[in-house]
């Protein structure tokens, strides 16, 4: 039987926090642990936490990593650390931390590909060059994904990732879990505004200039703020809720969001947009976030098979914090409807989500989604 304990608290020092927050969650459980995540805000450090966690947990795979904010109790976004301790017999875990990206055999070895073929869960580094690359090797892997992209604010350095027995600053933490039965689901409240652009000229992770124009003046027609002011705090990172959408072969959107905006007004995004494409501008709606994740958290549910969570982790993108500033806990209370009161669960914001099922293979990074994980016994 799989069991699940999920702690929150706030305090002065992460080294007390994780104890405090370990002691709590060992009394709730009926045998040691097997494995735990940590989560925290950038206040805490979580390399001592996760010392200090070895020597009251034992030798546990631990997964997790620096986060802008997460859900309280109340399922607000706040300051603060949560600790998820699981135990349960037939149960396997293997984590590790790649502080930079290893050639795709060791990478493949490292997490077991060839020996099962569970979910993997995975916490990566916002802001590394790049990243395109990670996520072309997580597509070679043979197992479903889920995670995000973290980080705390984002010009205040590097966050810090915890995988298997080891934790440092950046690149990426993987998780492989074998015997847990995982059911995921996805969804987004952006839809195009009708409004779009082509993209000019952009070099890797930077969009430099959109109908010939530097991004920000563009910005500065459309959404009227001066584009001076764009580069600048608050506008800055608000650029988030309005995402680049190109549409696939497919018929579906591909959301591609700024990380923000740049001192020269061009857009740091986290994948490379190609050049002299047809972007759309896209709007966020909260009743369709609502109803989008309603939607992922059934979906994740039904790929349980009948089965009761032990617990739901909750993937949001950065831009639904804005979005939801007013009614900062509706999210949370959509989803504690939907999955009962006695199941844990943990919501932390990410700068991109990572999903693959088995039915949708391989992983894929999206932006301004909500990506649901339940997480029941085999």
């Amino acid at each position: 039987m799989l069991q699940v304990v999920s702690k929150y608290g706030v305090g002065s020092l992460g080294r007390e926090l994780s104890v405090q927050l370990a002691h709590r969650a060992m009394k709730r459980l009926d045998t040691e642990p097997v494995a735990a995540f940590l989560w925290a805000t950038p206040e805490y450090n979580l390399v001592e936490s996760v010392n200090t966690l070895r020597v009251l947990l034992g030798d546990v795979a631990v997964w997790g990593g620096t986060v802008r904010r997460l859900w309280n109790v109340q399922g607000k976004p706040s300051h603060g650390m949560v600790l998820t301790v699981l135990n349960g017999e037939g149960i396997g875990f293997r984590g590790e931390h790649f502080p930079r990206q290893p050639a795709a055999s060791n990478f493949l070895e490292a997490i077991g590909s060839e020996n099962g073929d569970g979910y993997m869960l995975v916490a990566m580094e916002a802001m590394q060059p790049r990243l395109h690359r990670w996520v072309d090797l997580l597509a070679k892997s043979q197992r479903p994904v889920v995670g995000g992209l973290i980080g705390g604010r984002l010009q205040a350095g590097r966050p810090t990732l915890v995988g298997g027995r080891t934790a440092g600053e950046g690149g990426t933490a993987v998780l492989t879990m074998d015997g847990v039965r995982v059911g995921v689901g996805k969804g987004t409240g952006w839809r195009s505004s009708g409004l779009w652009t082509t993209v000019t000229e952009s070099r890797g992770e930077w969009v430099r200039a959109l109908d010939g124009e530097p991004a920000s003046k563009v910005m500065e027609k459309i959404f009227g703020q001066p584009a001076r002011r764009w580069p600048y705090a608050p506008l800055r990172e608000f650029v988030r809720l309005y995402p680049l959408g190109l549409r696939g072969d497919d018929g579906e959107w591909d959301i591609r969001a700024p990380l923000h905006v740049e001192a020269d007004g061009s857009l740091r995004m986290t994948l490379p947009v190609p050049r002299n494409v047809r972007a759309y501008w896209m709007v966020g709606d909260m009743g369709d976030a609502i109803e989008q994740t309603e939607e992922a958290v059934v979906t994740a549910m039904r790929a349980l098979k009948g089965r009761s969570p032990a617990l739901v982790m909750v993937f949001i993108d950065w831009s639904w914090y804005y979005l939801f500033t007013s009614h900062e806990d509706l999210m949370f209370r959509s989803v504690r409807r939907l999955v009962g009161s006695d199941t844990p669960i943990v919501g932390i914001y990410t700068y991109g989500q990572f999903f693959a099922s088995p039915e949708a293979m391989p992983s894929r990074l999206l932006h301004n989604h909500v990506v649901v994980a339940a997480l029941a016994e085999s």
